[in-house]
């Protein structure tokens, strides 16, 4: 056999890290450091420079002048703002108004906005724009308070919103209101005085609101408050018969003739305990024109002066002075009937018979006058 002592152990290999793959994972561990903190970084600067759009933390302050068209809400305009510079994200200002809750409606014009204002004050200005524009509004005699809403709407006094918050919820102060207080849908009925007024266009409707209020108190004066006394009548019965006088009365001869009727029929409710005014049956069925079906008649809503005795609950309208006046100042006489003339005029009698009779007078003559009316029109 051979001999093997002088043969060396055999020693296994030492194997060694590569210094490549070792340099390698520093390099990646670098790389993701600096994109951790790079994405960081872009997302700071959005959020500083979203947070200077929402609260204008630094902003020019240089006014812009943009126009508002019919039929806008506050988050459509988003855009609108973005590209007159009033603000940068458009989109982020959308999403601010619907988690606010402030979307509501702007009124048509121009308003003057301000890169320096947040997103919270641009929205306040869309709505409460304080302006120095003024519009005159005229309310005709006899308009109803809806009537006089939509006045204020289509001269662009204020938007519906603030339009029913003023004439249904706010509680004004005026003495003569305490007793119809609290606040509720119509309380305003008749107290809205009929006149030509100048107010700020694009303001709070309670201002324009407080105008007429306090030009009815001006207007309610001494005579008719002492004719109200002779009366014994509250104000509250003063205006409300005031208000059937403006609906019915054409002609000022007959304003204090048919509040004589009014209160006859009133003084004499055993024989004549209907009222039997046309104009507080349309009121009641929310309507102010147009002729009366036997089905309105029999309708039975506190307004139908056919159905209810007395008085209405309240006026049906806005009277002016000449019906308040006469409401109380009643002409005295003895009629109790009064049918109308084509002319706007009246038939007064004092008994069924005559009435009837004036009746058959006042249809005869709209029968003539659509003749003629149906002629002109075939000429």
């Amino acid at each position: 056999m051979e001999n093997n002592v002088n043969q060396q152990p055999q020693q296994t290999p030492h194997r060694r890290r590569s210094r490549r793959r070792k340099n390698g994972g520093c390099a990646g561990t670098v790389v993701y450091v600096i994109a951790v903190l790079g994405i960081s970084i872009v997302l700071s600067l959005v959020a500083i420079f979203l947070a200077n759009d929402v609260f204008a933390f630094v902003a020019d302050d240089a006014p812009v002048e943009i126009v508002v068209p019919e039929n806008t809400d506050i988050a459509s305009l988003s855009k609108q703002l973005d590209d007159a510079g009033v603000l940068h994200y458009g989109s982020v200002f959308k999403l601010y108004i619907s988690l606010s809750g402030k979307n509501d409606s702007v009124l048509a014009g121009t308003y003057k906005l301000n890169p320096n204002m947040d997103y919270a004050q641009i929205a306040r200005a869309l709505v409460n724009s304080e302006t120095t524009e003024t519009v005159k509004v005229t309310i005709p005699e006899g308009y109803t308070v809806a009537q006089i809403k939509e006045l204020l709407l289509n001269e662009h006094v204020c938007t519906e919103k603030a339009a029913d918050e003023a004439l249904n919820e706010y509680s004004f102060k005026h003495e003569y209101l305490k007793d119809e207080l609290p606040a509720k849908e119509g309380w305003l009925e008749g107290y809205l005085f009929p006149d030509t007024y100048e107010v700020y266009a694009n303001n709070n409707a309670v201002d324009a609101i407080n105008k007429m209020l306090n030009n009815f108190d001006e207007k309610y004066d001494d005579e008719i408050k002492s004719g109200a006394e002779q009366l014994g009548r509250s104000m509250h019965e003063i205006v409300t018969i005031a208000s059937l006088i403006e609906r019915e009365a054409q002609h000022d001869d007959e304003y204090a003739k048919i509040a004589g009727v009014i209160y006859n029929r009133l003084s004499n409710a055993g024989q004549f305990p209907f009222l039997q005014v046309d104009a507080s049956v349309l009121y009641g069925l929310g309507r102010t024109s147009g002729e009366l079906s036997q089905a309105d008649l029999d309708k039975d809503t506190p307004y139908n002066l056919y159905t209810q005795q007395g008085l209405p609950p309240g006026p049906i309208c806005n009277p002016g002075y000449k019906s308040l006046y006469a409401a109380s100042h009643p002409e005295e006489h003895n009629y109790f009937y009064y049918v109308a003339m084509p002319d706007g005029s009246h038939l007064f009698a004092n008994s069924n018979d005559e009435h009837e009779m004036n009746k058959v007078t006042a249809a005869n003559a709209f029968a003539s006058a659509k003749a003629a009316g149906d002629n002109g029109d075939g000429e």
